[in-house]
């Protein structure tokens, strides 16, 4: 394929994907069961997923400076159109970090040969703004309505909702004069309530818009909402569920929607874009340092929650992934592979594994499981990971 001229433009040679260890896989920081089909040349990936039923099902964006993800589509067309549109959806595209050039330098997307594919294989309605102005909420709704990348939609809508508007107008106003700490910077944007009653009083002469008005909680949780729906294995949405209903006084639903976050890894929190890092210093979890504040109980009884609040990040990792892969041995015991599966995955990216050389085992150990459970490209993708981080460090 051509390269393209969209921030994701470079595609793999599929010659590339059959050596032995290709050199775009990023084992260990990149979960074994991607496939990188489309670089930006900065290091991020558009990957394929291979699911439980071993089908590719989901095209994720993954991000290399922490090994983040989320999905872009449910197939390739999808995450080419939406590249191409992000920058034209509301507000302002809030990226895990500032490139050090434009990341989408030729905007002749007429003559962009993926998306001209990628168009033909979404509904028409999308195309007519690839060559027309619209007004960005009607991109956004349109992409909705046609099902298209719905998940990357939301979560763009959900940054528009609570971000777009405090880092125009707020952010500058704080770190003009003081000399916020990073986390305290990030609880304050996150949520503007939270902001001490003098610092908002300065802040309110300085902003030409009432504070209340520069965050809607209300359209964020409703696009969370849909987006934990359609992907309720990403921790994002129930972190904004789950903080929407606190800040409603319903705490019973926050804390079931913190309890859903506890569950999913942190490769999915989207935690630097929505500034929900925080609460790093109190747990792993976002979602669990806030079930930890409302029902600290729920927290001493359970012996995972308690690993996921232990102040020292190394140790929470270690026990972690002790905990997962002690669960994994024990599925495996009772003749279970699809469950122990789950479990050595967690082991490694739940939070996170502490050492390369505990990546390579557990690696080993998803791939029997996928070979266990029929999974043929599961397994064969799962291999050469494990070949990728052999021959990278040696392990």
């Amino acid at each position: 394929m051509q390269p393209g001229h969209g921030e994701f433009r470079e595609a793999v040679d599929p010659a590339c994907l059959l050596q032995q260890s290709p050199e775009m896989i990023w084992p260990g920081l990149m979960s074994c069961d991607l496939l990188p089909i489309l670089g930006n040349t900065g290091g991020d990936w558009l990957c394929v997923r291979v699911d439980g039923d071993d089908r590719a099902s989901q095209i994720v964006h993954w991000y290399h400076g922490g090994g983040d993800w989320i999905p872009w589509g449910n197939s390739l067309a999808e995450a080419i159109v939406f590249d191409a549109l992000v920058d034209r959806l509301p507000g302002k595209t809030r990226r895990h970090a500032e490139p050090a050039e434009d990341p989408r330098p030729e905007p002749r997307l007429l003559e962009d040969p993926m998306l001209r594919w990628g168009l033909e294989h979404v509904p028409d309605a999308i195309g007519k703004f690839i060559q027309s102005p619209a007004e960005p909420h009607q991109i956004a709704q349109t992409l909705l309505d046609n099902h298209v990348a719905e998940v990357a939609v939301g979560c763009e809508l959900v940054l528009e909702n609570l971000m777009h508007s405090v880092s125009e107008m707020i952010v500058p106003a704080l770190t003009r004069d003081t000399g916020l700490h990073r986390n305290q910077l990030a609880e304050w944007s996150f949520d503007l309530l939270r902001i001490p009653q003098r610092e908002r009083q300065r802040l309110a002469n300085e902003c030409p818009l009432p504070l209340e008005e520069l965050q809607d909680w209300r359209a964020a949780k409703q696009h969370s909402q849909r987006v934990a729906e359609l992907a309720p294995e990403l921790a994002w949405p129930w972190d904004i569920l789950g903080y929407a209903a606190e800040r409603e006084g319903d705490l019973e639903t926050a804390k079931t929607s913190y309890r859903r976050a506890a569950q999913c890894s942190v490769f999915t929190d989207q935690s630097i874009r929505l500034q929900t890092y925080w609460t790093s210093p109190e747990s792993a979890k976002f979602g669990v340092a806030r079930l930890s504040y409302l029902s600290p109980e729920e927290i001493a009884e359970s012996a995972y929650l308690k690993m996921l609040c232990d102040p020292d990040p190394k140790q929470r990792r270690i026990e972690i992934t002790q905990y997962w892969r002690a669960k994994a041995s024990r599925h495996l015991e009772s003749d279970d592979p699809a469950e122990a599966h789950r479990c050595f995955t967690n082991a490694a990216w739940d939070v996170g594994a502490q050492s390369i050389p505990v990546y390579g085992e557990l690696i080993e150990k998803i791939e029997d499981c996928a070979r266990l459970s029929n999974q043929a490209s599961r397994a064969e993708i799962a291999r050469t990971h494990r070949r990728c981080l052999k021959d990278r460090y040696g392990e």
